[in-house]
């Protein structure tokens, strides 16, 4: 494992969901740093998802990813092209899913298709920046000495994959890694 990655052990990712799992003021962090875990979503990725997302159990969705330098384009910007990867929500994620919309619904939260799923107090799309702050908050009340970002989630579910199933063209395909390269060089030591 590259060693400038960090990610949680299965003690802390334990410890981490228990602290947000019972609480009222959590249940938005609690869905979404559940979400992430299950299935390698970036932040970016996660905050994307509308309310039509929930009830699925595969979609597709949008990543940006580098393109090699001989494919740059002036249409593409800085190397960045947009790519899709396909996004499973196993029976456990999808019935959190169903119990989420629930808990939106008696705030009073849209539950239109196209709202977003995560939202911030004023209604609006919640930030990534916002995100970050809210992890940071919840990481020290679990007892995590470690500073992390929630990309450590990320890195704690290609972690978790290749320690389980050996395969890295598998943890490739499941974090949308264009490059089997990019898989071996953060989770290969």
């Amino acid at each position: 494992m590259s060693a400038n990655i960090k990610c949680l052990t299965p003690q802390e990712e334990e410890r981490f969901l228990d602290i947000l799992k019972n609480r009222k003021d959590a249940e938005r962090a609690y869905m979404l740093y559940h979400l992430m875990l299950i299935t390698g979503l970036r932040i970016s990725e996660a905050l994307s998802l509308n309310v039509e997302h929930a009830g699925k159990a595969k979609l597709e969705v949008k990543v940006k990813g580098w393109t090699k330098k001989k494919e740059r384009s002036p249409e593409r910007s800085e190397g960045k092209k947009n790519r899709f990867k396909t996004v499973y929500f196993p029976k456990a994620l999808q019935k959190h899913l169903k119990e989420y919309l629930r808990v939106k619904a008696k705030r009073g939260e849209s539950l239109a298709p196209e709202a977003p799923l995560f939202i911030s107090r004023n209604n609006a799309r919640i930030s990534p920046r916002q995100v970050q702050r809210d992890f940071k908050r919840w990481v020290r009340e679990a007892g995590i000495e470690t500073d992390l970002t929630p990309h450590a989630l990320r890195h704690t579910v290609g972690t978790r994959l290749l320690k389980e199933f050996k395969n890295a063209k598998l943890v490739q395909r499941y974090l949308g890694h264009s490059d089997v390269a990019t898989t071996l060089r953060y989770y290969v030591d």
